[in-house]
């Protein structure tokens, strides 16, 4: 009867331990998400910078302005709460448009190129991107640990028993996977 009792009790403290575990890790992937979102957002800082510096050059392209609207309102959808990979995705493609564009003026007006406060600004959009670029990084990691964590046994019992949690999306980049010719054969 003793042994019955122990080993019951191991396996409903090898169960805990396990639903703890697979909640650790969605509770890890959201925070690394929150991380993305955060970095995106500190991104709207730099905007009206950009903004400002481009008003006194009047054949900056048309659609700068409509870029720079489209990247805050896309950046203002993200949620922390929310795991849309779709919506960075939007925001990611946005994002390089408004800056490379930005990039390509000051590449072409030498007076706007040259000054200290577009190479700051330029190095400034450059390290938030690299923030981003990390913070995406992490997610990934944390997704994948996640997603193994409910698919691997013992956790996928004790996942579709108690827990019951759905993987979660990896975030790609458009276009950066498909344009590689290389496809490994797992």
């Amino acid at each position: 009867m003793i042994t019955l009792l122990v080993v019951a009790a191991v396996i409903i403290i090898g169960i805990i331990i396990l639903y703890n575990q697979i909640v650790g890790n969605l509770n890890r992937a959201k925070r690394a998400w929150s991380d993305v979102i955060t970095y995106e957002k500190l991104k709207q800082d730099v905007i009206p910078q950009l903004t400002k510096l481009t008003d006194n050059f009047k054949e900056f392209e048309s659609d700068f302005i409509e870029k720079v609207t489209a990247l805050r309102e896309s950046i203002s959808v993200l949620d922390k709460d929310d795991i849309d990979v779709k919506a960075l995705a939007n925001v990611e493609t946005k994002s390089k448009a408004v800056f490379s564009s930005f990039k390509a003026t000051a590449e072409n007006y030498p007076e706007l190129g040259s000054t200290k406060i577009v190479q700051d600004l330029m190095d400034e959009i450059s390290d938030k991107n690299e923030n981003v670029a990390a913070a995406i990084t992490i997610y990934n990691r944390s997704v994948e640990h996640f997603n193994n964590s409910i698919e691997m046994v013992p956790y996928n019992v004790v996942n579709s028993l108690f827990a019951r949690k759905q993987q979660l999306d990896n975030f790609h980049q458009s276009g950066t996977v498909e344009s590689y010719d290389y496809k490994p054969n797992f």
